[in-house]
């Protein structure tokens, strides 16, 4: 999404008593062609592939590009919808993300190419707020949900596209740590090892 086009959504956002927060972007460097990455994150219900935390993931709504929805189960039982909101062939995109019928935050991937096999792979996230909250509501909601907690869900996720980007295996559930919000240790580790 360019200059213009985050100046237009946020608008559209104040329109309905809403605001963006503070982002969290975190980069990985991946030993592979952008084209690579992109046929991964691109590929219509593949996010369990690569996300350890997700449990379901099914197109809803026409894939690929702008307009596309589809849903994702994580783990922990919590449903997610992404609505695509821009679409960069082979470079990214933008989406709004969160349980329907409320979005919760605007997500950003993004690939840049850094030479003939290696790529760099961010990933943004960036809460969507109600505006007539007081401040120290907004604070303790964002640093609940997106601080550190969105820190080590994004290495995560990165780390899960890198490995099945590598070498083609699949993440296991709760293979880089577990999550109280998406994958809790006790649906995700087989007892045996509890």
């Amino acid at each position: 999404m360019n200059e213009i086009e985050k100046r237009q959504f946020e608008a559209d956002l104040a329109k309905q008593g809403l605001e963006l927060g503070e982002h969290v972007r975190l980069t990985r460097v991946i030993q592979a062609p952008a084209a690579d990455i992109w046929k991964v994150i691109s590929k219509r219900g593949h996010l369990t592939k690569y996300h350890a935390y997700v449990r379901e993931h099914a197109p809803i709504y026409k894939w690929p590009g702008v307009g596309s929805r589809d849903g994702l189960t994580y783990y922990s039982g919590l449903y997610v919808e992404r609505d695509f909101m821009y679409w960069r062939e082979g470079e990214g995109y933008d989406m709004q993300t969160g349980p329907p019928p409320r979005k919760a935050s605007w997500t950003c991937w993004d690939i840049r190419c850094l030479g003939e096999a290696q790529s760099e792979l961010s990933i943004m996230i960036t809460p969507i707020l109600e505006s007539h909250l007081l401040e120290t509501t907004k604070k303790s909601y964002v640093q609940m949900y997106f601080g550190k907690s969105i820190e080590v869900y994004i290495d995560r996720l990165l780390r899960g596209v890198e490995q099945f980007v590598m070498t083609g295996k699949e993440v296991r559930p709760a293979q880089y740590g577990t999550d109280p919000v998406y994958a809790p240790k006790d649906v995700c580790v087989p007892s045996e090892v509890r």
